[in-house]
């Protein structure tokens, strides 16, 4: 007789949190990033002692992600019960009201865990909420609103430790990691609606635009903010340029071997690990080699976990998939 499966199982498969460290390691960078610039120590983030601070963007992050992909569950259970009867609620191991219980409880714990870092803090994380739940009940469905919308909520995300940062590259460069993300996953696995002409120009219009919004807010702050820290040169700019094309190469290979779900989770995985490779790129290109360090063992060790929860859990598509 097989043994049964552990307990904890089902809620691990409908939170898919095999998936939330790319979102944990945009925190951990924007914490360390912090307390590495004086000009932050108004911030909760840079006077509180850093495993503490640490741990509440683990509970924040997990809150979020648990709760995005509960409420995705809920909200496609009539779909589920068709396509895909082995989730955990269509197969009824996880009861609906259960995942009612799971979305709230998640979402009051991330929450809870916003007020830490301040009132503006609290204020992102309901507007990351809010995202997610427009993400989940309408955005998903039209391609060119869900793919920026994806991006846009782990923008929201990632100033939550630090509401005052100008230094927007890096949550640039992380939005348009996740809107490419969520196209090369929409492509791969052939979801519906497919992506029309108009489509892509609504969807290269919105990534401008995003794009000019999150550049200028770091701009409009002034240098005296630091939207350009001190240490920055042109090689600040070379790393993470290099981490993005590595990371191409990666995927290249990867659907070059995969396609369809099994391509399409690849693309998930590697893309959820290399948030925290373009943190220890940027770490790399300010000079500030420790964290480089500790950003890029965060990755490794990610990656590692990931691949091994993977083989215990069906990871479906979550914050990143439409409905075929």
């Amino acid at each position: 007789m097989l043994p049964s499966p552990p307990r904890f199982l089902p809620t691990f498969q409908l939170t898919r949190l095999s998936l939330v460290l790319g979102a944990m390691a945009d925190a951990w960078f924007v914490i360390l990033f912090t307390r590495g610039d004086a000009r932050y120590n108004h911030v909760p983030a840079y006077q509180m002692p850093l495993p503490i601070s640490l741990i509440v963007a683990i509970v924040l992050t997990f809150g979020l992600f648990a709760f995005a992909a509960t409420l995705n569950d809920l909200l496609d259970l009539r779909h589920d019960t068709t396509f895909s009867p082995d989730r955990p609620i269509p197969s009824g191991r996880i009861r609906a009201g259960q995942a009612v219980i799971i979305a709230i409880g998640a979402l009051l714990s991330a929450l809870a865990a916003a007020i830490p870092f301040g009132t503006l803090a609290l204020v992102f994380a309901i507007l990351a909420a809010t995202g997610i739940l427009f993400y989940d009940a309408v955005g998903k469905h039209i391609p060119a609103m869900g793919v920026l919308l994806a991006g846009l909520v782990y923008v929201a995300h990632m100033m939550i430790p630090n509401y005052d940062l100008a230094f927007t590259p890096p949550v640039w460069l992380v939005f348009t990691h996740v809107t490419a993300i969520a196209i090369m996953v929409h492509l791969v696995e052939g979801k519906r609606p497919r992506f029309q002409r108009w489509t892509v120009i609504w969807t290269i219009l919105g990534w401008l635009g995003c794009s000019t919004l999150i550049l200028g807010l770091g701009i409009a702050r002034g240098p005296e903010a630091g939207f350009q820290p001190s240490e920055f040169g042109l090689d600040t700019t070379i790393w993470p340029a290099m981490a993005g094309l590595a990371f191409l190469a990666v995927i290249w290979r990867k659907l070059s071997r995969n396609s369809g779900v099994i391509g399409a989770e690849k693309v998930r995985r590697y893309g959820a690990a290399w948030h925290a490779v373009y943190a220890a790129a940027w770490f790399a290109g300010l000079g500030r080699w420790k964290e480089a360090l500790a950003m890029g063992v965060l990755a490794a060790v990610g990656l590692v976990l990931m691949t091994l929860l993977r083989e215990v859990s069906v990871d479906d598509p979550g914050l990143l998939g439409y409905r075929s």
